[in-house]
């Protein structure tokens, strides 16, 4: 008995929202590895203009620009998500708190944006190939990225 295609849709989005929440909840964690591991190795990440390219060059990004900061919260949200046999395309909301000093709470820098991702199925599961952020807006202390020798 062959398995109903319906349900396939449903498993494959809710593993790709699945991913879009590890994503956040391993930039919050500043847990590198978990981040790294929602990549393909030859994925690509555009962040404010800046192309990174390949598993170690994205984590290298956040593990050089988040750092600074003692907290962090991403929020995701208004996920939606398309699905072609093997591959997906996916979009969510970002709503990105970045605290510099957790003994002042009311410094912040916010940004809001969407991430278009490109996903596709490998023998672990869902995995981004392609994501790229669009900041929309930011608010409070300025929130700037390096540019290291993954740009």
């Amino acid at each position: 008995m062959s398995e109903d295609p319906r349900l396939r849709l449903l498993l494959d989005r809710a593993e790709i929202g699945d991913l879009m929440l590890a994503f956040v909840a391993a930039l919050d964690a500043k847990d590198w590895d978990a981040y790294g591991e929602v990549f393909t190795e030859d994925a690509s990440f555009t962040i404010l203009g800046q192309a990174r390219h390949g598993r170690e060059a994205i984590v290298a990004g956040p593990g050089r620009d988040l750092t600074r900061y003692d907290a962090l919260q991403h929020f995701s949200c208004n996920h939606r998500i398309a699905v072609d046999g093997d591959e997906a395309e996916a979009s969510h909301y970002l709503l990105a708190v970045h605290v510099p000093d957790a003994g002042d709470p009311t410094s912040h820098a916010d940004i809001g944006g969407r991430y278009d991702c490109r996903c596709v199925r490998t023998a672990a599961g869902w995995r981004f190939a392609a994501v790229e952020l669009s900041v929309l807006w930011s608010a409070g202390t300025s929130f700037q990225i390096e540019h290291g020798d993954d740009a």
